[in-house]
Formats: structure tokens, sequence, C-alpha cells
């Protein structure tokens, strides 16, 4: 199958919730949420739009799909060893974790489970509709 140019967007899409869940691990490092409200804000709107991008694939071709297989283990190897290393530092700057760090750090990882769940959930979909159609 052919990547037709819907698809092509809904990628960048799915990117750009990845970035911003890059986006939203950042305030690890600060003390407080007003240093970093504006990593929070472009972190969640990077995040929303990935996963409406998840929700509005609908007719996925088979490279969306590998696509899509693809991302939870990016998410997996990539953003939970870096929120850890961010952890670390913080760690580090502040002499011990500070508690807004430690309960910004449980909110991130419900993130990306948010994120990995939904994007497994929505291949399952996905799997029976490509199967669907090339039955």
């Amino acid at each position: 199958m052919e990547l037709i140019g819907g698809d092509v967007i809904l990628f960048a899409c799915i990117l750009i919730g990845s970035i911003g869940l890059t986006m939203l691990a950042l305030p690890i490092l600060e003390t407080n949420l007003s240093d970093s409200l504006a990593f929070f804000t472009l972190g969640g709107i990077g995040f929303f739009i990935g996963m409406i991008a998840i929700f509005v694939i609908r007719h996925p071709s088979a490279y969306a799909r590998s696509f899509i297989k693809f991302v939870p283990y990016f998410i997996f190897l990539f953003h939970f060893p870096a929120s850890l290393v961010l952890l670390w530092i913080s760690s580090i700057r502040h002499d011990g974790v500070p508690e807004f760090a430690l309960d910004y750090t449980f909110v991130y990882w419900m993130f990306l489970l948010v994120f990995v769940v939904t994007i497994k959930s929505m291949d399952q979909v996905h799997l029976r509709q490509f199967e669907k159609i090339h039955d």
C-alpha cells in the first residue's frame, strides 16, 4: 500500500505527541511548576495533538500499522529512561530529590502509560480493520 497524504500528516501529529511527552518531562528538573509552565503547556498541547491523531486514523495502511506498532517501544526505550535520568539530574542539582520532582515524575509516567495503552488499543482496532480490508 502507498502512503497517502493524510497518513503523513497523522504520522507527523503522532510524532508531535511524542515530542510533547519530551517537553512534559523537562519540568522534572525544576523545583516548582511556575518555572516551567511553558514546557508543560507546550508538552500538553503536543501530547493531545498526538492523542487526537491516534484516534483520527480510520483506514490505516501497512506503513501506518508498522509505525503505530513501533511507538510504544520507542516510548519505553527513550522516554521512560530519559525521565529517570532527569530525576537523577534533579536530585544532584537540588541535593536530594525534591517532592515536586517525585510527584511530577509519577504524573509524567501516567502520561506515558496513557499514551502507550491508547496506542496499543488503537493498534488492535487497526489490525481488525486492516484484516477486514484484505479479506
